[in-house]
């Protein structure tokens, strides 16, 4: 019989994308709300139906697995979020590592990401050894995963065999985040007058899903995999964008002054009126930044490396095309990759 894999936040964006690698190789035990149906899981899947705040489905879940990948996270950058952030992304982390441990659960993969690792003012890339450095931004979505890491290394030290890897933004077909009104889409427009000053990186989604298998095989117990694609600047992406869905890059790039003034006033503003994504003065804060990473520890120790990102981003662009996503006139189909 196969072993059996617990999996969190499986009808997520990346759960879509590795639900189906995990099914060729494992039974799956799924921890789901009511009345989700996750994607790619088969249809002999397991259902755990609860949160991550209820002890007795983390009980659930891990009893009799062999493996635990917990996707599960709540992302966002509203100021207003930050409680609501510990109590998933830590707190919630912190017990079902606790409940993997008490139940024998033979490797448990953390999914965690790089904005839990450091960012650079300049354009140079960060390793896993980079300490932490985003506390003063005082960002919810970072503090709280770097939380995360922290409770799963106190259960390392306790027994548990974890590995964490950190993806990066991640392109590809289910995302919601990346639909209309998006990223893909404003640049399709026309919409965006100024790229922002500072750099991040991104990888295509199937990509990171193989390196989250590489790890969960050959990721050393308590060590964490930067498991990035490409270093772009805001520019460069947003180049990469617009040759892929035909649409138009801004040629300015704002000032980083601008944008950190920008970020202050809008803060302010959050404090008396409530803060209203997408854009937010936590994305401000980071706009300037550098989210650079380097993968040579994934490519030395898991024999992973990422591919460009232009994969992730076609299929992305490629679903919004099959949903009636466009300009709001007649686009050009598009056109088939070459060999």
């Amino acid at each position: 019989m196969r072993s059996l894999c617990f999996v969190t936040g499986g009808s997520g964006f990346v759960g879509r994308h590795l639900l189906p690698r995990l099914a060729a190789r494992h039974r799956l035990r799924l921890l789901v709300r009511p009345g989700q149906t996750p994607t790619g899981a088969g249809p002999d899947h397991e259902r755990i139906e609860g949160r991550l705040d209820d002890p007795a489905a983390l009980a659930r879940g891990v009893a009799g697995a062999d493996v635990v990948v917990h996707l599960a996270a709540l992302v966002s950058f509203r100021r207003e979020d930050h409680a609501a952030m510990f109590a998933v992304n830590a707190d919630a982390t912190a017990a079902l590592a606790a409940a993997a441990r008490t139940a024998g659960v033979r490797r448990f993969l953390h999914c965690s990401t790089i904005s839990a690792v450091a960012y650079r003012d300049r354009p140079e890339p960060v390793d896993e050894r980079a300490p932490y450095n985003f506390a003063p931004l005082q960002i919810g979505y970072c503090d709280s995963k770097f939380a995360a890491e922290a409770r799963v290394l106190a259960e390392v030290e306790r027994g548990l065999d974890a590995v964490i890897v950190n993806p990066p933004s991640m392109y590809g077909a289910g995302d919601r985040r990346k639909g209309d009104g998006s990223l893909l889409t404003a640049v399709l427009r026309g919409e965006l007058r100024f790229a922002p000053p500072g750099g991040i990186n991104v990888a295509a989604v199937d990509d990171v899903c193989a390196g989250m298998l590489a790890a969960l095989d050959r990721g050393r117990r308590g060590e964490r995999y930067l498991l990035g694609g490409e270093n772009l600047t805001g520019r460069e992406l947003l180049e990469r964008v617009a040759r892929i869905v035909g649409g138009r890059a801004p040629r300015r790039i704002a000032p980083a002054f601008a944008v950190r003034a920008a970020a202050a006033a809008l803060a302010l503003k959050e404090r008396l009126a409530g803060s209203r994504p997408p854009l937010t003065s936590e994305i401000l804060r980071l706009a300037p930044r550098f989210l650079w990473c380097t993968s040579d520890k994934a490519a030395r120790e898991l024999g992973w490396r990422a591919g460009p990102v232009d994969a992730g981003i076609e299929a992305a662009w490629r679903e919004l095309r099959d949903d009636g996503v466009d300009r709001g006139d007649s686009v050009p189909p598009l056109a088939p990759r070459g060999h």
